[in-house]
């Protein structure tokens, strides 16, 4: 298989997180550094008012001052953009905002043959075509020269621009960047559509228009994701409500080019790689090949006819993109292949027309198969140098390394994993073997093994509707925030297929804990389909999505990586731990032709299956992802379920339903004696367990002796079962309890009692959990927990719990649990818990969680 290495990220069984949240989920975010519930609430439920204030960036408030000023003045105003996707959308955003607000800029993006930024020739033609005011646009921060010689001519120059201030601020009236130093914003990996939208929400909260410049937030969305920089923080916000506003664009052009390249553009949820990989390379494709004005045009027209025939020409030259891409690949592999140049430290390809448009892409192509650092050159002979674009792998610094040879270059830039230079036809073979010796001696062997990152490990029945909808939420994906990545060990393989209409892309069904995963795709694996095809077993590393196939959802491993099963995966601890943390409720889909009308229905289980029946008919199964879930959560721990429907939605093929899935904590009894009463809750709470003693003496004080009860325990003692208890009786006695905490209780305990931050009027019942100050309302019988002093209450029935705890027990941490031998913990099933209590003296050392103090005396 392929020369790859496996890197698992940290698997936390304790991700110390209290929202009910999926833990892998937690995991993953905590490993991207967002850590805290509120940093993890705050990413999962943005909204644009995360915003930060743009005024936060240095000199926002002196551009849209002049701006104004230039408006009232009617003052001529230029828009300085680039050639790439994130300068035209830049571009377009501005002169969409400008014209909003009643002017009318002009626009200048340099041709490529131009290069990067400002030049002087430009800054001369504006003057001359009556320019009183420049914006430039993700260009700018370098252009010292250009700028110093644009105030010589009277222009006053905005310079809006996200790249590195490698020499100070230019000379420029204003100079916005997010990398900026004195700047109180500071998130500094804005793209240059970013930057731009900051400054225009300063112009439009400045004008009292605030709300409307969010109407533009589809071209930020396309410019962010284009420039591949971190979709974290406001480039989040960016993206995700720009991809809500695409199909609703207020650019005419942009919304009939999605019209035309989406067939269901009407109900499409957008994605980050519709952008990356569909619609942003229309854009580039113009100024790859010929003018990027002609993509700017399209964004900021709006006539239909004129849309049209733009639209066919990015679209024509896009595909003329493709065919030139694709040839210089192909030259390219043969000349690697050819001359065993990917035996090299750094694959270097040097012909003559090799269109430098397209070699930046091709550079990435080629690293994607060879995992090497790759340059790939035009030789433009007339002008005796060659052109390249450079692509490299972690643990290689490639503007650090062609830094080392910058003496033999005409010119170079970029950064650590992509960068371009200009290099003279007869240095061409010094600097390659210069630099080629310098990896060797640098790299490290095991950098060259590319590597796989795991987010981490799951289950099979996680491949369902209910989990793929939650790793949802944290989408947008992309660069800084990538789609996660998951591993499926020890697989049935079956089915192995090749397709695609060149038979480069493999298709095979995969198996575990008896769920079928079918259709598993892996795209351009040509090279590995011979040794594949014998494979009977594998662990996989895949990344989810879900599709739709005659209006049935499907749920789809899009590979990343195959390896050979290195060890028997059958860990029962793993699996007993992850199903006891599956976090309620689930939704799933159901299908079904047949019409009805109750929502609540009801769940029959028999062997590994459930049936979904509505008034004692049959109505569907649950997916085996759903039902091994609840199957195993009833025999394990006996968990039951309710289900009602969310929603039902009329297909061609049938009706979709849409199921909410819960624990059910719902209690009824129709005894008329308190004992019955209370034998009935023991049982519903915690099944053949006894309460403890020191639960015993509580609820003896309560109910048998009657008495205000004040208890000095902890709360791992299983006082949550106490509560559940009262709260109970009282709901069945047509009374009410009320428990007043700051704490947070389980979602269980809030279904059967009350529960407040403070005390309120009209309770049969008050139970106070530690509270700040001694209580003098005593309005209802009253129980207090506390770890403090009790005898503050002289008139409270006093409990001070003591417990004896065995000597061979030994405390540890939840994260623990997968690292020693014996354990105990109510992540365990009932029947091993069981066992484990009766034996509790025969073990030399258990290691227990807090979890067994509820069961000890």
């Amino acid at each position: 298989m392929r020369n790859t290495r496996w890197i698992y990220k940290t698997d936390n069984t304790d991700t110390g997180s209290k929202l009910n949240i999926d833990k892998d989920i937690i995991n993953i975010l905590q490993n991207r550094g967002i850590k805290t519930d509120e940093e993890i609430y705050s990413f999962i439920n943005c909204s644009l008012d995360n915003i930060r204030k743009p005024f936060s960036l240095q000199d926002v408030e002196k551009a849209v001052e002049r701006i104004i000023k230039a408006k009232e003045n009617n003052e001529n105003i230029w828009i300085y953009g680039d050639y790439d996707v994130d300068g035209i959308t830049s571009t377009s955003l501005w002169y969409l905002a400008l014209d909003n607000i009643g002017i009318t800029p002009e626009y200048y993006i340099p041709l490529r043959d131009e290069g990067y930024g400002l030049n002087m020739e430009a800054m001369k033609y504006i003057s001359e075509q009556g320019g009183n005011l420049v914006i430039t646009v993700d260009c700018g921060i370098s252009s010292h020269k250009e700028i110093q010689y644009a105030n010589e001519l009277g222009l006053d120059i905005i310079v809006t621009d996200h790249h590195e201030i490698n020499h100070g601020n230019p000379p420029a009236f204003a100079v916005i960047n997010p990398k900026r130093e004195d700047n109180s914003f500071p998130f500094k990996y804005l793209a240059g559509v970013g930057t731009s939208f900051m400054v225009l929400l300063g112009l439009y909260t400045k004008l009292k228009i605030k709300d409307e410049i969010f109407k533009y937030i589809d071209l930020a969305a396309v410019g962010t994701v284009a420039d591949i920089v971190p979709l974290i923080e406001e480039n989040r916000i960016f993206t995700k409500f720009g991809m809500e506003k695409l199909r609703r664009s207020e650019s005419l052009g942009l919304r009939m080019l999605i019209k035309k390249i989406f067939e269901d553009y009407d109900t499409r949820k957008f994605s980050t790689y519709d952008i990356g990989f569909i619609i942003a390379p229309i854009f580039n494709a113009a100024g790859r090949l010929e003018d990027a004005k002609r993509a700017v045009e399209l964004l900021i027209e709006k006539d239909h006819v004129k849309c049209t025939l733009l639209i066919n020409e990015l679209l024509k030259n896009n595909s003329e993109r493709k065919e030139i891409q694709e040839d210089i690949f192909s030259q390219a592999i043969e000349e690697i292949e050819k001359n065993k140049l990917y035996e090299n430290s750094v694959i270097i390809v040097a012909k003559e027309k090799f269109h430098h448009g397209v070699i930046g892409i091709v550079a990435s192509k080629i690293l994607d198969r060879y995992y090497k650092p790759t340059i790939v050159m035009e030789i433009k002979k007339n002008e005796g140098v060659a052109v390249a674009s450079c692509r490299s792998i972690e643990g290689f610094n490639m503007i650090e390394a062609i830094d080392r040879f910058g003496d033999l270059l005409e010119r170079y830039g970029g950064h650590a994993g992509a960068a371009g230079l200009t290099v003279k036809i007869e240095n061409i073979k010094k600097f390659s073997e210069k630099l080629i010796e310098y990896a060797k001696e640098t790299v490290a062997e095991i950098n060259f093994i590319k590597p796989v990152k795991i987010d981490v490990s799951i289950p099979a029945y996680k491949i369902s509707y209910d989990f793929i909808n939650r790793i949802s939420a944290l989408e947008p994906f992309g660069f800084g925030n990538p789609s996660p990545v998951f591993t499926l060990k020890s697989c049935e393989i079956s089915d192995i297929r090749a397709i695609g209409q060149d038979k480069n892309h493999i298709m095979f069904n995969a198996k575990k804990d008896s769920i079928e995963i079918k259709n598993c795709v892996w795209f351009n694996s040509e090279d590995v389909f011979t040794e594949f095809v014998s494979f009977s077993e594998a662990d996989i590393a895949f990344k989810l999505k879900m599709e739709t196939f005659r209006d049935r959802y499907q749920y789809k491993m899009f590979v990343e990586d195959i390896q050979p099963v290195k060890e028997v995966y059958t860990n029962r601890r793993y699996e007993d731990i992850e199903l006891h943390d599956t976090v309620f409720p689930i939704e799933t889909v159901i299908y079904t032709r047949k019409k009805f009308n109750s929502s609540n229905l009801k769940l029959v289980y028999h062997n590994h299956e459930v049936d979904v029946t509505v008034n004692r008919s049959y109505l569907s199964s649950l997916d085996s992802q759903t039902a091994h879930i609840l199957t195993q959560l009833n025999s394990r721990y006996n968990y039951n379920f309710t289900a009602v429907v969310k929603d039902v939605i009329l297909k061609d093929q049938n009706y979709n339903v849409h199921i909410i899935i819960d624990r059910k904590y719902d209690f009824t009894s129709y005894s008329l004696k308190p004992g019955e009463l209370f034998t009935e809750i023991k049982e519903f709470l915690i099944g053949d367990f006894s309460y403890n003693r020191i639960q015993k003496k509580v609820l003896a004080s309560v109910f048998k002796n009657k008495k205000n009860t004040v208890v000095k325990t902890q709360a791992y003692r299983g006082i949550n079962t106490i509560i559940q208890t009262i709260g109970l009786f009282y709901k069945n006695i047509g009374k009410k309890a009320l428990c007043i905490t700051d704490r947070s209780l389980p979602r269980k305990t809030a279904n059967m009692i009350k529960i407040s931050n403070e005390f309120k009027e009209g309770y049969d019942f008050y139970i106070w959990i530690e509270p700040y100050d001694k209580i003098e309302n005593f309005s209802a019988p009253t129980l207090i927990f506390t770890e403090k002093n009790i005898n503050i209450y002289p008139d409270f029935s006093m409990i001070n719990d003591e417990i004896s705890i065995p000597e061979n027990i030994v405390f540890i941490n939840e994260d623990m649990l997968m690292k020693k031998d014996n354990i105990f913990s109510n992540k365990l099933p009932l029947s091993e818990r069981k066992h484990i209590l009766k034996n509790i003296k025969n073990y030399e050392v258990l290691y227990c969680t807090k979890d067994i103090l509820i069961y000890i005396n």
